[in-house]
């Protein structure tokens, strides 16, 4: 697994259920022939389930499909799907 880059930022997530204001850090890997991407958000995201499938709206305004991993009210970690 090669590291790509690093990226920090404001965006917003939304899911099928919540849309709302988020600051994330998140890290691009190559693996093979597939790039994956992981991090974390701060923001109040205790109203997501966890595994909750939503998308994370970057500054460049690029939208990147992720899962969430225990959301809770300081925020979540994630990974792409």
């Amino acid at each position: 697994m090669k590291l790509l880059g690093s990226s920090r930022g404001e965006g917003a997530l939304r899911t099928e259920d919540a849309q709302f204001a988020v600051s994330y850090s998140l890290d691009t890997f190559q693996e093979r022939d597939r790039t994956t991407v992981s991090g974390s958000l701060d923001g109040d995201a205790s109203s997501v389930e966890d595994g909750a499938v939503g998308y994370l709206k970057l500054e460049s305004g690029e939208e990147i499909k992720i899962a969430l991993i225990k959301p809770d009210t300081e925020g979540a970690d994630f990974k792409s799907v």
